[in-house]
């Protein structure tokens, strides 16, 4: 225990004005996925949190670091409700099909300061209290092609999708399963304006509006996904890089349960700061519960890293965002990505 760690564990009083310092910067959203017990009890999960934050940002040998978040005193199944059951299907692994020319792939690209399609990555959403990643992951996935169509930004609806799909909602779905949803309803999706997330996240009784931007525009080119090919992260670079922004499926940890490693990595995540995310033995093929979206990539300090957009708030990260160690498959992250925009209907 270092010094940092022993004053938290014996002023108790410290802890309580950091505790009230804290509950003012997040203030409790009242939803039905927060359970109500004594605030002793939560007290004590933030006091834990704080340690393990402390103890992790003074260990040298990481590459990245933590912070208090709004996470730092929920309970293990109310951290776990914040991911989504999805099925990850088997992957087909197919030789990537050839991509457009052979334009070299420069060493660093990032989506979000880009002059190319203005408006292809919108501002940082949330949540909240929903395993409803993968809608927000799907939204992030075409805000691209939105922006190519219409020449302008247009932040695309995630309530939409949890809505009004029919099953899932909080519970969790998939890439494929909101694409289906999408192509049915002739290929439309509202933007957000027009159909608002809910302020705590949670799924609506009915869904509210079924019309919105129609997302497939002529007879050349027609809406569509490629799952590319698992664990192929340079084929994956050239993509985001052609193409746009790829949805990916993350083990972003799970706290219920003895698995220490997967309890290790939801701490790491949840409690995210900045620099390079790496949480070595982290499984890549099982317990893949997230689905953020890569925006680019890069490298610092001899680190190659994917910069990858979140739906956990501006607070959350770097503004945000995450990035997480690339050429490693870390966490899964190249187990199952998705390219989503407009094919030529020979595709």
């Amino acid at each position: 225990m270092n010094n940092k760690e022993e004053v938290i564990e014996n002023t108790p009083e410290l802890v309580d004005h950091i505790y009230q310092y804290f509950q003012k910067t997040y203030p409790r959203r009242v939803s039905r996925q927060m359970i109500d017990f004594q605030a002793s009890k939560r007290i004590e999960i933030f006091k834990a949190n704080l340690k393990y934050i402390i103890r992790h940002n003074e260990d040298s040998s990481t590459t990245f670091k933590l912070k208090v978040t709004e996470f730092s005193d929920w309970t293990d199944e109310e951290r776990d409700g914040l991911r989504s059951k999805i099925n990850v299907k088997t992957l087909n692994n197919k030789q990537p099909v050839e991509s457009r020319g052979d334009a070299t792939v420069p060493p660093e690209y990032d989506w979000t300061n880009q002059t190319r399609v203005p408006g292809a990555v919108t501002p940082v959403k949330n949540q909240h209290h929903c395993g409803s990643c993968y809608a927000f992951g799907m939204v992030g996935g075409l805000e691209k092609t939105y922006a190519e169509i219409y020449n302008q930004s247009g932040p695309l609806s995630p309530q939409q999708l949890i809505d009004c799909r029919g099953e899932g909602g909080c519970d969790g779905g998939t890439v494929e399963d909101c694409f289906e949803y999408i192509k049915n309803n002739d290929y439309r999706l509202n933007l957000e304006k027009d159909y608002p997330s809910t302020l705590d996240g949670k799924q609506q009784e009915k869904c509210q509006n079924s019309s919105g931007a129609r997302l497939s525009h002529n007879s050349t080119y027609t809406l569509n996904y490629e799952r590319l090919p698992t664990g192929n992260e340079e084929y994956m670079k050239k993509i985001v890089y052609e193409r746009g922004p790829i949805v990916v499926y993350f083990n972003c940890g799970l706290r219920t349960g003895n698995d220490t490693i997967l309890r290790e990595a939801s701490n790491k995540f949840d409690h995210y700061a900045s620099g390079i995310f790496d949480v070595p033995g982290c499984p890549t093929h099982r317990n893949l519960n997230h689905a953020p979206v890569i925006v680019g990539y890069g490298t610092e300090n001899g680190t190659d890293y994917w910069k990858v957009k979140n739906s956990w708030g501006t607070d959350w990260g770097e503004d945000g965002y995450i990035r997480i160690k690339r050429n490693d498959n870390m966490c899964g992250i190249a187990t199952s990505p998705f390219s989503l925009g407009l094919f030529s209907k020979h595709h």
